[in-house]
Formats: C-alpha cells, sequence, structure tokens
C-alpha cells in the first residue's frame, strides 16, 4: 500500500468513527437479546397446555447470570421494595403445536422495575415440554418503555412480531422511534428475519 493510502486509512479510523458517534446517530441494528436459558422447572406434566402459565413462578435470564424471579398470581405480580418497585404482567400465551402435540408455547412478559426512574422491559420466552417438565428454551428481550410495544404470533405462518423500544438515544420518557421485529420458528427456536423502525407520532 502506498503512503496516501495509508494515510486515508488512518483518517477514517482514527476521526470519522469517533464523529459518528459524537454526533449521537442512532443505532441501525434493531433493540433486542436472544438467550437460550434451557431452564426445567421441577414440576410435571402431560402437555405444555396444561402448565398454568397465569400462576407460575417466571424469571428474568440475564447476561449478568442474575436471575429475578416473580410468582405470578392470575396473572400478574407486585413487590414494593425501599426505593423502588417490580410489577410483572402477563401479556401474552400462545402454544405452537397442535393440541395433540402439546410441546411449545409462548408467552411475553411485561416487566416493569422502578427505582429512581422505571425501566420497562418485554421478555418473550419459549417453552418447550421435555421428558415431561417446561424448560424455557430461548428467551428475547426488548424494550418496552414507549407506547404501542409489545409482541404477537401468528399461529399459521409461526411468525412472531415483536415491537419494542429502538435503541436510538433519547430521553427514558420519551422515545423516539420502534423497532418491529419479524421472527420465524424453525420447529425449535424463533430466528430473526428482518425489522422496520417506525417515528412515533408524538416524539419531538
Amino acid at each position: 500500500m502506498n503512503r496516501p493510502s495509508v494515510y486515508a486509512v488512518l483518517w477514517i479510523l482514527v476521526f470519522a468513527a469517533p464523529l459518528s458517534v459524537a454526533q449521537g446517530e442512532p443505532l441501525e441494528s434493531p433493540n433486542y437479546e436472544i438467550l437460550f436459558p434451557n431452564y426445567q422447572y421441577d414440576i410435571s406434566a402431560s402437555s405444555i397446555r396444561n402448565i398454568d402459565f397465569k400462576n407460575l413462578t417466571v424469571f428474568w435470564y440475564r447476561i449478568d447470570e442474575l436471575r429475578p424471579s416473580a410468582e405470578l398470581s392470575g396473572g400478574s405480580f407486585q413487590r414494593r421494595h425501599e426505593g423502588g418497585s417490580d410489577d410483572i404482567t402477563l401479556d401474552l400465551v400462545k402454544f405452537l403445536d397442535d393440541p395433540g402435540d402439546g410441546r411449545h408455547a409462548v408467552i411475553d412478559l411485561l416487566w416493569r422495575s422502578c427505582g429512581g426512574s422505571c425501566s420497562d422491559n418485554g421478555l418473550v420466552q419459549v417453552f418447550e415440554l421435555r421428558s415431561g417438565r417446561p424448560t424455557v428454551v430461548e428467551q428475547i428481550r426488548y424494550g418496552r418503555h414507549a407506547p404501542e410495544t409489545g409482541a404477537s404470533l401468528d399461529l399459521k405462518s409461526k411468525i412472531l412480531t415483536i415491537t419494542g423500544r429502538s435503541s436510538e438515544p433519547s430521553p427514558n420518557c420519551c422515545a423516539k422511534s420502534l423497532d418491529v421485529m419479524n421472527f420465524e420458528w424453525d420447529g425449535q427456536k424463533f430466528v430473526f428475519k428482518g425489522s422496520n423502525r417506525v417515528a412515533l407520532p408524538d416524539a419531538p
């Protein structure tokens, strides 16, 4: 490589990339995180449809290996503690298989944690019946601190649509855009297929 080309590459690496960050350009990647917990419950069932998800102890599986839990009662949970609170709501329960099979279920949890401010996370979890025990085989976390967020599942196409807060830089109170993300069921897990970023109509 000749000397002018070397200088050109160095200019791009040293100056161009930091300038993009300094200007606060929004991230292009959709805002989600996938984990594969493989957590098996110590309860037995002949079908995943027999699991009482509205009264199940649920967990938030995290990269830092912490695992907050919440014992749902009628599909919700509330906990008050010094300096904050937790509110968890079961927003979705769907069964992927025919009634005669009954091995896979999908749930969506709205997990709100409040301290100095509140943080709303969506947790889509895939349950599989393994050796007669419900097992969480996949979790998709997304941001829900914005209006119109949530998850839906088309049982015919097996397409999971998740609408979550984008990762663009904006105040916690005032999201500017949403990521509408599509995931396709491959028989064992949901695989990301694509997304669109849409502006919220009331964003400044």
